[in-house]
């Protein structure tokens, strides 16, 4: 009376196998979690290196792009320093500002005109932005966000140091870039 069936698994096997493949499965979920994570990371870090070298190539090119540039420390109107930066000086020209490393605060509060005549590029430090002007038709465009510091030295009368440092907003990530650059 005890027949062995042969047309199929029985239940118990069916269950087995279920677990197996269940526990495969778990594995491979765990493995490509940890992928994406490494992925994420790794997107993050190189989204802020991106930005900050995109924010410092603009900078050298202002400077490298122009003669007869030099540092301005800034004035002391409006109760702080303003307007510091890489100025160009023509002779017999008028000085324009191609890099405003500080403009005044209305600068930063949409008031275009209040920025040195021929300014190109100006860091929003309220909003951790840099930005590029077109001064033939005073829109602004920008170069990068998440930029964290800005600071530009004269190391000697032709040579300047320029320290940029980019950071994600939530802190996780962060790129510095340390350059010096020759005036003429």
């Amino acid at each position: 009376m005890n027949k062995q069936r042969e047309e199929g698994f029985t239940i118990l096997e069916v269950m087995i196998a279920i677990v197996i493949f269940g526990i495969l499965m778990m594995i491979i979920s765990q493995l490509m979690r940890g992928e994406i994570r490494m992925l994420n990371t790794a997107s993050g870090q190189d989204a802020i290196q991106q930005k900050a070298r995109s924010a410092m190539v603009h900078l050298l090119d202002e400077v490298r792009l122009n003669r007869y540039v030099a540092y301005y420390a800034g004035d002391t109107a409006e109760g702080g320093r303003h307007n510091e930066g890489v100025y160009a000086n023509e002779p017999g020209g008028t000085s324009r500002c191609l890099i405003n490393i500080r403009p005044v605060p209305d600068v930063l509060n949409g008031d275009m005109s209040k920025l040195p005549g021929g300014t190109e590029i100006y860091y929003d430090y309220w909003d951790k932005k840099l930005w590029y002007r077109d001064t033939s038709t005073n829109e602004v465009h920008l170069i990068a966000d998440e930029i964290d510091a800005l600071t530009i030295q004269p190391l000697t009368e032709h040579l300047l140091q320029i320290h940029l440092k980019a950071r994600s907003t939530s802190g996780t990530y962060e790129q510095e870039l340390l350059t010096w650059i020759r005036m003429y």
